[in-house]
């Protein structure tokens, strides 16, 4: 086990009185930066005692083919790799009313063990996850393992982060009581743009970009047959890796206004996304439980165009965020993008709403106060919390 400690003590200063403070342990499969912003906000929060964040490994080697980042910054509270004897200590040591948050069930030996340990030792605990894929035969095998895996959770676990448009439901088909269940996101921080090791050119034409792997299961493959049914003119700027990086090469030398980009940084995405009129992410599967690159679209004012499987579709209820596209056809994508440039929505003052909606629904401040709202309900029987995204309740 590796371990980066600092403190993780808050402090007690302007709490309002009564109100609980809270220990608090995320344990999640590895450093993720979609998971660290809330975090480190954790760790400066006046309701917050302690905050301890628990990995089974450092970010995945797939992530960062695609330019994915950790940047921890400072010394944290982090534990990496623990063995299952420093899993039980863990939690044994922890205070009687800790909450424990498990961003998974299976598999992953920190967590399982974790989630053995917290019910071993009567901890307070709660899952944080996403939907598992219910499509086809599979999904039909998916929900009778949680079915028969799963009973000792639904038992004990004091609460469900259900990420995303389908994750509610999912943990209410496999019998997790829905007073217990609260939707969820991934909430990240608002990063700034800043310089990139490429240029947008922008012209009077609107940017339309796809940024993500390059993957037939994220729908590149209907990004690419729609460019050539969008009636509007646009620029197209494609950025990720994947098995189609080669198809999207021969796609721009047909195509003059595509830009293949490759993988990127995460610290060039903002510089993208601000440059960026309508961002497409049209996803063939319920596997992108949220698509965090949404989130980060919309905190950049771009309009979004998703597939109804996206979990981060449910941000989109209002049209002049963007489009939900139900039938999974590069037509209707062309439909959604050429809907949004003709009802004038990237006119500067919704890109601008846009931003603010995304700030003050998404953003890892955002997260935490919803989170804290939760623990309220459940541990302090304080009226529960309407969703993140009110106009999906």
């Amino acid at each position: 086990m590796s371990e980066t400690k600092a403190a993780g003590q808050a402090t007690t200063k302007n709490i309002p009185q009564m109100q609980t403070r809270y220990d608090v342990h995320l344990w999640e499969p590895e450093l993720s930066p979609h998971k660290l912003p809330l975090f480190q906000a954790l760790l400066g929060h006046p309701r917050i005692a302690s905050a301890t964040y628990i990995a089974e490994g450092e970010l995945n080697h797939h992530r960062t083919l695609q330019g994915w980042q950790v940047d921890v910054g400072q010394q944290l509270p982090i534990i990496i790799a623990p063995t299952a004897a420093q899993v039980d200590s863990i939690i044994e040591r922890s205070p009687p009313n800790s909450v424990h948050i498990f961003s998974g069930m299976h598999w992953v030996p920190c967590i399982v063990n974790g989630i053995q340990a917290a019910i071993r030792h009567r901890r307070r605990f709660g899952i944080l996850h996403e939907p598992r894929v219910f499509e086809g035969l599979g999904g039909l095998a998916r929900l009778g393992h949680s079915w028969l895996t799963e009973a000792a959770l639904r038992r004990n676990a004091s609460f469900i982060l259900a990420i995303g448009a389908h994750g509610p439901s999912w943990f209410q088909m496999s019998g997790f009581p829905k007073s217990r269940i609260f939707p969820f996101a991934y909430f990240l921080s608002n990063r700034a743009a800043s310089e990139a090791s490429f240029k947008i050119m922008k012209t009077q034409r609107p940017v339309v970009s796809f940024l993500g792997r390059l993957e037939k299961l994220k729908g590149i493959h209907l990004f690419l047959d729609s460019m050539d049914k969008i009636e509007s003119e646009a620029d197209f700027y494609v950025a990720g890796y994947g098995s189609w990086s080669s198809r999207v090469e021969d796609a721009r030398r047909s195509h003059p206004n595509l830009h293949h980009l490759g993988a990127i940084k995460m610290e060039e995405v903002p510089y993208l996304l601000v440059n960026t009129d309508i961002l497409v992410l049209p996803s063939i599967t319920m596997d992108d439980g949220w698509g965090a690159v949404i989130s980060e679209g919309l905190m950049a004012g771009a309009a979004i165009v998703c597939s109804y499987k996206v979990g981060a579709s449910m941000c989109l209820a209002d049209s002049k965020r963007g489009q939900v596209v139900g039938r999974l056809a590069g037509a209707e994508v062309a439909k959604a993008v050429d809907r949004i440039i003709n009802e004038g929505l990237l006119d500067v003052r919704y890109r601008e709403a846009r931003a603010q909606w995304a700030d003050t629904h998404l953003t890892h401040r955002v997260g935490l106060d919803y989170l804290l709202d939760i623990f309220d309900h459940v541990f302090d029987g304080k009226a529960r919390p309407r969703s993140f995204v009110a106009e999906h309740d």
